[in-house]
């Protein structure tokens, strides 16, 4: 087991999950101005909203996941589903308290 696979891996989960809340809010909002993502981003955090879209962008995670796998990279995808898991205890924690 590499210790720096996995560490790559935990890091493209979570850049790929901010990446998919950007892409979200891009499909719901219809926004394409980056001074608009970043205000609604902000309003869903005052609106308690933000779990919903961090949700939405841990699909990516999916995707990432898969094309480690498809490439043999074993530890990486591993770290992917870490970055996931650690995403989903967030959004609970955030969600409930």
């Amino acid at each position: 087991m590499n210790k720096k696979q996995i560490l790559i891996g935990i890091l493209s989960g979570f850049i790929a999950n901010i990446v998919g809340i950007i892409i979200s809010v891009i499909v719901l909002f219809q926004e394409f101005n980056i001074s608009s993502i970043v205000k609604i981003i902000n309003n869903s955090i005052s609106d308690n909203f933000i779990t919903k879209l961090i949700s939405l962008g841990a699909i990516v995670n999916l995707v990432v996941f898969f094309i480690y796998l498809k490439y043999n990279y074993d530890e990486r995808a591993r770290g992917v589903l870490i970055a996931t898991l650690i995403t989903a205890i967030l959004t609970i924690y955030i969600n409930n308290f």
